[in-house]
């Protein structure tokens, strides 16, 4: 009994974590890879897919342009 009781924390857990992983990623300002496919699956499901690489790499060209990202 003990043993299910342990396992059925666990399980509650890990979605708590990536709900908290998540929210400390938006409020930090880095891509959420996840929750992007979860949007395109949901609102655009006839769009293609990019790859995570591809992902971060728009990511960090829309917010940063092609500029360097360091003033000195």
């Amino acid at each position: 009994m003990l043993g299910k009781r342990r396992g059925s924390a666990g399980m509650r857990l890990r979605p708590a974590a990536r709900r908290l992983a998540a929210a400390v990623r938006r409020i930090s300002g880095m891509p959420d890879y996840q929750a992007y496919l979860d949007h395109l699956q949901r609102y655009h499901p006839n769009q293609p897919v990019p790859g995570e690489r591809e992902y971060f790499s728009e990511y960090l060209r829309s917010r940063y342009g092609d500029a360097p990202t360091r003033c000195c």
